[in-house]
């Protein structure tokens, strides 16, 4: 493995690739843990502090109230301005949220160049991570690479110049933040359209479908753990890696965030567990990665009328979806429920507006 800095001049893509401390010894896992614990009571306290003061820009803190924290906990400057900066990012995210301010329960904290420098290691192990002081631990890290991460640097990104510390349990890891010039994004190729369903899978309006598998896994499960959700994770991810982008140009897809607002209560309690397991977020972020990556360019639609607009007359009636099966009441067209949404996100996505509430009649419900 090999340790590179380097300066993009095109737009940069940004990932993270974690490893576990699993072979460091005793003296240094206590002193990073000790270490983890300040940083994350420096960090709540910066929170309380600027949520005291309605501070959620994106300003570096001022000297005056560094101090105090470096007073107070017996810190540097250095770490305390990188600790106040990162409260700031808390609470900005918290508020874009839910609007409250939020608490910290994770253990974990950014260390920018001023505390660490990475190098190749020269022996039994991949890389040594060296804490180099201004605050943190002076001490030396040796790391193995992950098979995640050696595909990685084997594919072109480079470690950068900052890392992830955290905790999780009693085990502690490095997030390693990688980089990679962005492509540009294809000028040819096809638009299309993508429906999700639990049920399934994954559907294109290409005619691709995978991950239709996952549903009987989850039928399975008699109760929702952790180790469920790991599972359906595993398999859906495996199945959205066969997917042939190399003729797209444009995916658009649904836009979910708020999916399930305002639902508590309308669901039975096996339908909701089993749609726990939709993983339609950790799918559409998947695919904003994915994507990226490939240069195809991705864009989140309305939902709204997909499954029950005719992808053929473009009228709408909610009589034509039956469960999975679509009927025009109209012009008679029949296909999957699934199928006949991606055709109309796959329409969206020609036609480059976000939802068909903007070529709504008042006369009709004709969109075509």
């Amino acid at each position: 493995m090999k340790k590179a800095h380097r300066k993009f001049s095109s737009p940069t893509m940004r990932r993270s690739s974690r490893v576990f401390l699993n072979d460091l010894n005793a003296s240094k896992t206590a002193k990073l843990v000790a270490f983890l614990l300040l940083c994350h009571d420096v960090t709540q306290y910066f929170v309380d502090l600027f949520w005291q003061r309605q501070d959620t820009s994106s300003d570096l803190a001022d000297i005056a109230t560094v101090h105090r924290a470096t007073e107070r906990f017996g810190i540097t400057t250095r770490l305390g301005q990188a600790l106040a900066k990162q409260a700031k990012e808390l609470l900005r995210a918290g508020r874009e949220r839910n609007g409250k301010k939020p608490r910290i329960r994770r253990h974990t904290v950014t260390l920018y160049s001023h505390f660490v420098k990475i190098e190749a290691f020269d022996g039994a192990f991949d890389l040594a991570v060296k804490l180099i002081g201004s605050g943190a631990p002076r001490m030396v890290i040796p790391v193995n690479g992950t098979k995640h991460l050696n595909e990685k640097l084997d594919a072109g990104w480079k470690v950068g110049n900052s890392i992830r510390l955290g905790r999780v349990g009693d085990r502690l890891f490095i997030d390693f933040l990688l980089e990679k010039p962005r492509p540009k994004l294809k000028p040819d190729g096809k638009v299309v359209g993508f429906d999700s369903n639990y049920k399934n899978g994954f559907v294109f309006s290409d005619g691709q479908q995978v991950g239709a598998e996952a549903y009987e896994l989850i039928r399975s499960f008699s109760k929702r753990r952790k180790h469920t959700h790991e599972a359906v994770k595993s398999l859906v991810f495996a199945a959205l890696k066969k997917v042939d982008f190399s003729a797209i140009k444009l995916l658009a897809i649904e836009d979910l965030k708020k999916v399930r607002h305002d639902t508590r209560g309308k669901f039975l309690r096996l339908h909701n567990r089993r749609l726990s397991h939709w993983l339609y977020a950790s799918v559409a972020d998947w695919l904003q990665r994915r994507c990226e990556e490939l240069g195809v360019r991705l864009e989140r639609k309305d939902p709204w009328k997909t499954s029950q607009r005719c992808a053929v007359c473009g009228k709408w009636d909610r009589r034509s979806r039956k469960g999975d099966e679509f009927k025009c009441v109209h012009c008679g067209h029949a296909d999957h429920a699934d199928r006949n949404a991606s055709k109309n996100l796959e329409f969206l996505g020609l036609a480059g507006i976000y939802g068909f509430r903007l070529l709504q009649s008042p006369k009709c419900h004709s969109f075509g």
